[in-house]
């Protein structure tokens, strides 16, 4: 299988030898967020002219002089070139800790959105000095928030009730890319089921899922008798819509870096309700922009979600609030940092 991975990595590089760019970002090649998030930096920096830039999922035989793993972990050095790699949430037993004096030979930054990840990596040797800890973005111009009628049109297709409470989640949840019946912990699955089991018991709600390997919540969610939505949208910015059919999205998360739910949901008018996570726990505020509870409690996220559904005005005060947030972190406006703090320095 990884003789296969290298053979295909290999030849589809070959394009590399026409890229003139000066800085190149890898992503993973899957069509979803750490490709969205990849072109959308590739896009800016060249779009407000610090740096010519490409992005694809190769990165043999290239003449940029800087290269961005983004999500990505680098399997060889590169001489006479500077990296940067990404690294968005330190897994439990993450064998990349294992080889961080060889990953520190092979990389000159390190980026994260998250300074939990940080912690992380300063605490198992990796030099603080060559961490850099800046916010994820999104483009805020693929998303809008959108009124009652066209709201009332989005759930007639997807054949859910205009009066029922909807609560979205999109977050790919199961482990692989089949039906996804073995959970993924650290997305929390089980602590997002366990706390519709708690809503359920005095709010009926529908639950609208999206993306790949959703099997355990599925599961789940039948056995509550919890009525759920399921649609595997297109692309990344058909999520658009999906937003726009929930009243409420809810993190459950044990472990993220970023995740993009986050800037997402505030971009699309919909209160969140989070565990603090990642860069939720750096940027969010608790009760001005979401509603935030400790991982695991599926209590305080029930109760969270029950306030929502119980005044409307605090899910538009929410909403109002995030709204002018997620603005900051549009990538017209982050790019600025990233080229004086991550790229520049380079």
């Amino acid at each position: 299988m990884r003789s296969v991975k290298k053979l295909r990595d290999t030849f589809g590089s070959l394009q590399n030898l026409w890229n003139h760019s000066q800085i190149h970002l890898v992503h993973d090649g899957f069509p979803w967020v750490l490709r969205e998030i990849t072109e959308s930096i590739a896009d800016a920096l060249n779009e407000h002219g610090y740096a010519r830039a490409s992005a694809s999922p190769f990165y043999h035989f290239l003449k940029s002089p800087l290269i961005h793993f983004n999500g990505v972990t680098p399997t060889q050095a590169f001489k006479q070139k500077k990296v940067i790699m990404t690294w968005y949430h330190v897994l439990e037993e993450d064998k990349r800790l294992l080889n961080l004096q060889t990953l520190a030979k092979q990389v000159n930054l390190i980026h994260t959105p998250a300074k939990t990840t940080m912690e992380t990596l300063v605490a198992a040797g990796f030099p603080a000095e060559r961490i850099v800890v800046l916010p994820a973005g999104i483009q805020t111009t693929d998303f809008s928030r959108v009124d009652a009628d066209k709201r009332r049109a989005i759930r007639l297709e997807l054949q859910i009730s205009d009066t029922a409470f909807v609560i979205g989640s999109f977050q790919k949840d199961g482990c692989g890319w089949g039906e996804g019946m073995e959970p993924k912990w650290i997305k929390g699955p089980d602590v997002f089921c366990e706390t519709i089991s708690r809503v359920k018991q005095s709010h009926p709600v529908h639950i609208l899922l999206t993306g790949p390997s959703r099997g355990y919540v599925q599961h789940r969610l039948e056995q509550l008798r919890v009525p759920y939505t399921h649609r595997y949208p297109a692309s990344y910015h058909d999520i658009n819509r999906f937003y726009h059919a929930c009243d409420a999205y809810l993190i459950s998360s044990r472990l993220e870096g970023i995740p993009m739910a986050l800037l997402e949901s505030w971009a699309t008018g919909i209160p969140l309700v989070s565990t603090q996570v990642g860069m939720v726990k750096d940027v969010a505020i608790h009760g001005q922009t979401a509603l935030l509870a400790e991982v695991g409690d599926c209590d305080k996220l029930a109760q969270h979600l029950v306030e929502l559904i119980e005044h409307p005005e605090q899910r538009e005060r929410l909403t109002e609030t995030a709204f002018r947030e997620v603005k900051k972190y549009d990538w017209k406006h982050l790019i600025h940092l990233y080229w004086k703090h991550l790229y520049s320095p380079l």
